[in-house]
């Protein structure tokens, strides 16, 4: 697990390995004592381009899927700082194809213990 101050307001993140990075984004609520609170407010992808076409260079794809438009008012603008900020970590370069999108989580199940409430 690796993780990157991308701003600081956004944390991330992220895993490498087997050609399928990818990672989450955290907004980051700071407080005057030192403290802070995460939201959870997108993940992302790194992939190879694998069915190369006409007209078609390889190149990976960084998929960015924002799931808090409130904390994230500017989807593309994250997904640049991201791209930089992966770039510079050597997880990803040139030429590459970086696309947003919005996400919003349907629901949920736990399948056997996943949370300690006690």
């Amino acid at each position: 697990m690796n993780d990157l101050e991308l701003s600081p307001e956004f944390h991330v993140e992220f895993s490498r390995g087997g050609g399928s990075d990818s990672g989450c984004i955290n907004h980051v609520t700071r407080h005057r004592s030192g403290g802070w609170i995460t939201t959870h407010v997108g993940r992302f992808f790194i992939t190879d381009a694998r069915i190369p076409a006409e007209c078609f260079f390889p190149h990976k794809r960084l998929d960015l899927f924002v799931s808090d438009k409130k904390l994230v008012s500017k989807p593309e603008w994250l997904a640049g700082i991201l791209f930089e900020a992966l770039r510079k970590r050597g997880a990803i370069d040139e030429p590459a194809w970086v696309e947003w999108h919005g996400a919003k989580p349907l629901d949920g199940k736990a399948y056997g213990d996943v949370f300690d409430f006690d």
